[in-house]
This record gives structure tokens, C-alpha cells and sequence, in this order.
């Protein structure tokens, strides 16, 4: 059985050194994973998947082989989380997998409006914030796989692995330029370390829009000031080139598109809250009270 996981790209707040503040956007990545019992090995197009796929299995002892799909919207190599998306869809194929065969995909309702996936395997509830974890290497921050797991806005310590602050967006437009060349930023974050940890610090406080602004033109980026100044609320610059322009309203984003419709492919999305998941229908829809009283003697962090 072939069990689909989608996860979602991710713009930056603040790409300080050791620091991070990213929010979700709607741009998804699909993986597939099936479990390939007679076999060993892993079959991926992917060298981020087979990676993930592998770290995933090994963590949980099991050497069957596995075969892995990958489609994603996200414009690679721009700076929108392309990466992460992957690591964060495929972890989640995976686990998928190993729950639908020893375990469970259920959803944990907390009250009317909120609820999520949580995962049983060999008796054990997997904990979020490890999946986190077997998804962050060599060129996965943090903070942009949390907030491609969980949605929304996520502000962490790359280094310590911490969620310091996490929460919804406004419902926004994403104006998101795919420059046509490299435009990747040239200069050492540690040339602006001091003003890259004011800007984290905005990030810290809430002011997400000043916190992205003040990133963003720190490399000063003609792009990102044209979409400024033609009526965007913020705008979030990557190094690797890419802008997302955000605004409240629709009337914005024909003055935001002309300003920058000869410096690359314009995309038009929205930012979203909706967390990353697998496409099962549950098992079991637990509430809170039954799920508090599972068996077990690890910590579990939802967040």
C-alpha cells in the first residue's frame, strides 16, 4: 500500500546566524512512500527523500526497502523552502507507512476547531518535534521545516533546536517573484550580525512584517523595495534570490505584479495556516481526555 504526505514551502521573517523566523505558503510538495517488504534498499529519484527515508527507518529499527515519489510545486533553488517541504513530506510518508502496518494514523480533536494527525507506532505515539528532527540536515534549517510541518509563523534557535514562539498568519496574499538569473545574496550574515538580531528580536516581540522588511532590505535588493513601494505590506527576500510580497488585500496585487513582471515568473498564492499531513482518513478520532490517559513514559511535544 502507497501511503501521500503533503507539506508546504516557506518564506523567511529573519535568516539571522544560529536564528530563524519562517511562515508557511501555500506551494506544496506530494511524497509517496511504499514499503517494499521482500526488498532492501531505498528507491528514490530524490537525494533529499532517500536521505530522510533512510534516517527514518534506521531511527525506527526496520531494514525493508522502500520506494519513494516526489512532485513539487515549489520554484527550486529560489529560496522557498523546496527543500524542507520535502524532507518534512517525505518523514511523514514514511511514518505513514510504518503506522498503517504497526500502528495507527489518528486524529487528535482538542475542541471544535482544532485538531491534527497523531502517529502509533510499535505502541508508541511519535512526537512531532522528533520528526522535526530526523528532517533537519545538512541544508534544513529549523525553523523552515517547523513551519512546513506545523504552518503558520515559527521563530526558533536553529542551533539549540528550539521553538521559541509559534502561531496563524493573517489571511494574506503571496505576490512571489522567481528571479531570472542568480540573485543570490553575496554578502556574510555575519557582516550583519547585530542588525540581523534586532530584526530577530522584532520576530521575537510579534512584529513579523517589521522583522521581514528590516531582512529583507539589509541586502539591499532593488525588488524587494519596488514591491514595497507599490503597496505591499512586507516582503520576505531569501538569499538564494526569491521575494514574496504580502498584502491584506487583492487591490494590491496588480500594482505589486507590475512592478517587478519583467524581473522573472510571478506567482500570485496565499500564506497558510494548515499543517503538513498524510492523506489517510484516520484510524480513531481520539479527544483530548483519552488521549491524555495513553500509556506511555516519554515526552511527547504537540505544540
Amino acid at each position: 500500500m502507497k501511503i501521500e504526505a503533503i507539506a508546504h514551502g516557506t518564506g523567511i521573517i529573519v535568516d539571522a546566524i544560529d536564528k530563524g523566523a519562517s511562515f508557511a505558503i501555500d506551494l506544496k510538495v506530494k511524497a509517496m512512500a511504499r514499503l517494499l517488504e521482500d526488498e532492501k534498499g531505498i528507491k528514490a529519484g530524490d537525494k533529499t527523500a532517500k536521505d530522510i527515508a533512510k534516517r527514518v527507518l534506521k531511527f525506527f529499527g526496520y531494514e525493508y526497502g522502500l520506494e519513494i515519489k516526489t512532485e513539487s510545486e515549489i520554484p527550486p533553488d529560489k529560496g522557498f523552502g523546496e527543500k524542507e517541504a520535502i524532507s518534512v513530506a517525505t518523514a511523514l510518508s514514511v511514518l505513514g507507512a510504518l503506522a498503517k502496518k504497526y500502528g495507527a494514523i489518528n486524529e487528535l480533536r482538542i475542541d471544535k476547531y482544532l485538531r491534527g494527525q497523531f502517529l502509533i507506532i510499535d505502541e508508541k505515539i511519535v512526537d512531532k518535534k522528533g520528526i522535526i528532527d530526523l528532517c533537519v540536515n545538512s541544508g534544513v534549517q529549523f525553523d523552515r521545516a517547523s513551519a512546513s510541518l506545523y504552518g503558520g509563523f515559527i521563530i526558533a534557535n536553529n542551533k539549540k533546536r528550539e521553538i521559541l514562539r509559534r502561531g496563524e498568519m493573517e489571511s494574506l496574499h503571496a505576490v512571489i517573484l522567481i528571479p531570472k538569473g542568480l540573485e543570490g545574496v553575496n554578502a556574510n550574515k555575519s557582516s550583519f550580525k547585530n542588525e540581523l538580531e534586532l530584526a530577530w528580536n522584532e520576530a521575537l516581540r510579534g512584529n513579523l512584517y517589521t522583522a521581514m522588511r528590516l531582512n529583507s532590505l539589509l541586502y539591499g535588493n532593488k525588488n524587494a523595495k519596488k514591491m514595497l513601494d507599490a503597496g505591499a505590506l512586507t516582503v520576505s527576500r531569501s538569499r538564494e534570490g526569491g521575494v514574496i510580497a504580502l498584502s491584506r488585500g487583492e487591490d494590491k496585487i496588480a500594482d505589486i505584479v507590475n512592478s517587478v513582471k519583467r524581473e522573472g515568473k510571478i506567482l500570485v498564492q496565499r500564506v497558510i495556516n494548515t499543517e503538513a499531513k498524510i492523506l489517510v482518513k484516520p484510524k480513531k478520532v481520539v479527544k483530548i481526555r483519552e488521549f491524555l490517559e495513553l500509556k506511555g513514559d516519554q515526552e511527547f511535544n504537540w505544540l
